[in-house]
């Protein structure tokens, strides 16, 4: 009983450390930007990630709005390979469960393993990267400062559009169309050439 009771309490006390790190990195990111509009926030993120600025503006509004959660997301994409707007429908409750822990649950981000400890090392670090970096933005405002130690996005994380799920489905829809025509137009061919022996 004794061991069960302390199981479930390191449970709760992982849980619970796992969800301040999301929180503190979130905060982190809010406070450095808090003295930017948003327009110079997207060129500089724009400038580190190399993803167009009104997909930056897209992803601002799905995160209600929080430059914290757009890095986090961002990063997180980045990170596991996973393209942005399959983590915002994660995030967003797309799948059973809504925030950051439905993210790390889908994608297997339990807390104690290997991947708990490269998104909570990549947090630390990022969330240096950008103290350094609004902090030398404020003095000559160059937006080319974020193009330090710059993450730059393959395209196939950040086009908008259906999750990789639905473009599988759309994908695999499109092939059974293309072979019907294929076969249609083989008929008529066929059709044309024996009318054209007539």
């Amino acid at each position: 009983m004794k061991k069960l009771f302390l199981a479930f309490a390191v449970l709760i006390v992982s849980i619970s450390a796992f969800a301040q790190n999301y929180i503190a990195f979130e905060n982190s990111i809010n406070r450095y930007s808090r003295s930017y509009n948003d327009n110079q926030i997207v060129v500089l993120y724009q400038n580190h990630y190399g993803i167009p600025q009104t997909i930056l503006f897209q992803l601002f509004d799905g995160y209600g709005r929080n430059w914290g959660n757009v890095t986090l997301g961002l990063e997180i994409s980045y990170l596991f390979g996973i393209p942005v707007f399959d983590v915002l429908e994660i995030y967003d409750g797309g799948y059973n469960g809504r925030g950051w822990g439905a993210v790390a649950k889908r994608y297997g981000i339990k807390p104690g393993s290997r991947e708990f400890h490269r998104m909570k090392s990549m947090m630390s670090k990022k969330s240096k990267y950008w103290k350094d970096v609004y902090k030398d933005y404020s003095r000559n405002h160059d937006p080319r400062i974020a193009r330090r130690n710059r993450i730059i996005f393959d395209n196939n994380l950040y086009i908008y559009g259906p999750s990789s799920k639905e473009l599988k489905k759309i994908y695999k829809e499109e092939k059974k169309i293309v072979r019907e025509l294929d076969k249609r137009d083989k008929k008529i061919q066929k059709q044309y050439e024996k009318n054209k022996k007539k």
